[in-house]
């Protein structure tokens, strides 16, 4: 894609002899809405396929929520963190293998478990020595028993209950009562990216029933993250073969006519023989995208019918690890509280000389928070607000260190993205009804095409098998770039630019090299004379962006 800035135009314009489009109106074979995992995958698949691609993105950044930051000197992941082996065509594990060798992953969350319990007076550990031995608590034995049996099928028969009702009735916890935190804030927020009483039972146990990915690393290399990674063994590549708009939200696709029209916020027009669009289902159910005409309600159904709601990573940095009362790394801490769910990053980084405590409140837990921030005056106040309740929470979690989480507090980051303003969620989770068998669900119905198979949806959302995760969401975005290229077949074919009838020409064949100037006096008009002549032929043809 080429284009004109828009001072040289303004200065040209008057030797004109063809029609000009604004230098922001493009055209090319296939746009893609997003530059997340799905919609960057999308397009590589697409550029091998030699299509031309244009990637439209809201924000400043590729990526989406795989975003790894720097706290102290330590990359810690902000968003996506977890990684797979192979299984389940997995294509991260050995891409990033070959590129940093097998010892790139290593094992996370390392050391022992601690369940904050009876706020925090009888908070207990998962060792033999501890002062309290969680395998000595009834109730932390009966969330255990739940935890085997939450996925299996025979037991949950009924579409319309959801985890929190069937949990009531099996196990005769609800809340208020002194465990009800593990299922909330440990399972359902730490799993699922939610509240349990918004899970579906059947929906969960059909989810995990099919989960195909297998065992869990991280990246243990203190100075890469998870977004350093994939941009080292694929984004860059993608990036440069194809043309990306960054900080350009997609506010309108139109499929009224013959081709696909995208308007982003600038109201620059962009035209293309298909679309695929891959915001969060936040974005969809948000309807910030005003499609024309309007979606069919079966894909309005299928968006709405899958889950997503309020989350955020809260890393942060501390003068010493005061959460080891017992003598031991911490590997899953669960509160009462706001904090949720916690672990210690800086553990697994080989080298890191940081003591790192990263919390992920979810669900209902975020909506608190959210709340305290907008108390707060939101922005730098709110995040500042939102960390003071989590340490607040944490001071109170260790009988043997009160107050020690805010009197060794040195920096944090809030990634809140529930109320980030493109994403609108955590990730997706199964709603009541998004399953209503293994091979019947609103993720796969998310993925049949409209407009006459020329608006394509993909993300982790739609992937049936393993949501939720960068996998589902590559398998999802190379899915939609194989369908586009099965309908469209003829790449280099795009569309006429918008508000014209026919397609852009090819680019003219480069100048040959102007011969040298007269001897003597004239060289300057000469000059002068050659830039109006590389005007006229520049601006004798259709200006266009290929």
């Amino acid at each position: 894609m080429t284009t004109i800035p828009r001072l040289f135009l303004t200065a040209t314009l008057a030797i004109s002899f063809a029609p000009v489009t604004s230098a922001e109106d493009t055209t090319q074979d296939v746009i893609i809405v997003g530059a997340g995992s799905a919609g960057l995958y999308a397009a590589r698949s697409l550029i091998d396929d030699g299509y031309d691609v244009l990637i439209l993105e809201a924000t400043d950044r590729i990526g989406g929520r795989v975003y790894s930051e720097t706290l102290g000197s330590t990359r810690v992941e902000l968003g996506a963190e977890e990684h797979y082996f192979a299984d389940g065509s997995n294509p991260v594990w050995p891409a990033i293998r070959n590129e940093y060798g097998n010892g790139v992953y290593v094992s996370g969350y390392r050391g022992v478990a601690a369940y904050s319990m009876d706020s925090g007076s009888t908070t207990c550990w998962f060792l033999n020595t501890a002062i309290r031995n969680c395998a000595n608590d009834n109730d932390v034995t009966l969330y255990g028993d739940f935890r085997d049996w939450y996925w299996r099928l025979d037991q949950h028969q009924d579409p319309t209950t959801t985890i929190a009702d069937e949990v009531a009735i099996e196990y005769g916890v609800q809340v208020g009562d002194r465990s009800y935190h593990l299922y909330d804030s440990s399972f359902a927020g730490g799993v699922y990216a939610t509240s349990l009483h918004k899970l579906g039972a059947r929906s969960t146990a059909l989810q995990d029933d099919q989960w195909d990915l297998s065992g869990i690393r991280v990246l243990g290399d203190v100075n890469l993250g998870y977004s350093d990674a994939l941009e080292t063994v694929w984004w860059n590549d993608v990036v440069a073969n194809s043309e990306l708009l960054l900080n350009s939200p997609v506010i309108g696709i139109d499929t009224s006519g013959s081709d696909v029209i995208v308007t982003d916020s600038s109201g620059d027009q962009h035209a293309a023989r298909q679309v695929i669009v891959t915001v969060s289902v936040g974005v969809l159910q948000a309807e910030m995208i005003d499609f024309v005409p309007d979606l069919p309600a079966a894909t309005i159904a299928a968006y709405n019918g899958i889950g997503i709601d309020m989350g955020m990573k809260v890393p942060m940095r501390f003068t010493q690890p005061w959460w080891e009362t017992e003598g031991e790394p911490l590997s899953w801490l669960v509160t009462e509280g706001l904090a949720a769910a916690c672990w210690v990053p800086s553990d697994y980084k080989t080298g890191s000389t940081d003591n790192i405590l990263l919390c992920y409140p979810m669900g209902d837990n975020a909506a608190v928070l959210n709340d305290i921030a907008a108390n707060a005056g939101g922005g730098a106040a709110g995040d500042s607000a939102i960390i003071d309740a989590i340490l607040a929470d944490l001071d109170a979690t260790f009988p043997a260190a009160p107050n020690a989480a805010s009197a060794n507090y040195i920096d944090g980051i809030v990634q809140n993205w529930g109320k980030h303003p493109y994403t609108l969620g955590a990730y997706s989770y199964p709603k009541v009804g998004t399953y209503t068998s293994g091979n019947n669900s609103h993720r796969l119905n998310l993925q049949t095409p409209v407009a006459n198979n020329r608006v394509f949806f993909a993300g982790e959302a739609s992937h049936n098998l393993h949501p939720s995760t960068v996998v589902g969401a590559l398998h999802e975005g190379d899915r939609a770039a194989n369908e586009v290229a099965a309908v469209n077949g003829n790449p280099n074919n795009p569309p006429p630019l918008p508000g014209q009838s026919e397609p852009p020409p090819p680019p003219p064949p480069p100048p040959s090299p102007p011969p040298s100037p007269p001897s003597g006096g004239g060289g300057a008009f000469y000059g002068v004379e050659l830039l109006l002549l590389f005007v006229m032929a520049l601006f004798g043809r259709r200006r266009t962006v290929i």
